[in-house]
């Protein structure tokens, strides 16, 4: 991430690609298109379609020049553009309530600050990942932020595999439940 922040801030390349500047357009594309892929990849898992979805945002952002404000990063432009697609990719797969944990994952564990997801939201989706049992939460987080997987984790922790895996799909519900009330505006009671 910390390359992508770096191109941001050296290189105004915003403001050039506003300008329809064609190297600064390519630049972008070079510097930012992995980092983009796999931010993708976090709502979908599938490699292929995060690259398709990719492109596309990079073939919006040149076919709509007029909509982007240059005074913001293109990178979270970029973000933003991603994000829905994404999003609208699988709605219109009508898999959006059984494919939840991947939107959850996403936005708990892409490693990549996203402006357009509130301080509040942040702080709530801490708050829920905290509720969770110490050892649904440390095989979470050893899951998915330290992308270590089921066979390591049972290592680490000492426990059976099946364990693990118990672990992690009753923490998932828990997320699932708790956080479908901060992700599509449902109603806390």
């Amino acid at each position: 991430m910390a390359k992508a922040n770096q191109f941001i801030e050296e290189d105004q390349l915003g403001e050039r690609i506003k300008k329809r500047d064609l190297d600064a357009f390519h630049e972008l594309y070079k510097i930012s298109f992995l980092p983009l892929q796999r931010y993708a990849m976090r709502y979908l898992y599938d490699w292929k379609q995060a690259e398709d979805l990719v492109q596309d945002a990079f073939l919006s952002l040149w076919d709509n020049l007029e909509r982007y404000d240059e005074k913001q990063p293109v990178f979270y432009y970029m973000l933003g553009i991603i994000r829905n697609n994404c999003l609208n990719y699988l709605r219109d797969l009508d898999i959006h309530i059984k494919h939840q944990d991947k939107i959850i994952e996403a936005m708990l564990f892409s490693g990549i600050e996203d402006p357009e997801i509130d301080k509040d939201i942040h702080q709530r989706l801490k708050v829920i990942l905290e509720t969770l049992p110490e050892k649904q939460k440390e095989v979470v987080l050893l899951h998915i932020v330290e992308k270590k997987k089921i066979k390591e984790i049972a290592a680490e922790m000492n426990i059976a595999e099946t364990t693990v895996k118990t672990h992690f799909k009753r923490a998932m519900a828990i997320l699932r439940h708790n956080l479908k009330f901060v992700l599509f505006g449902i109603p806390c009671i």
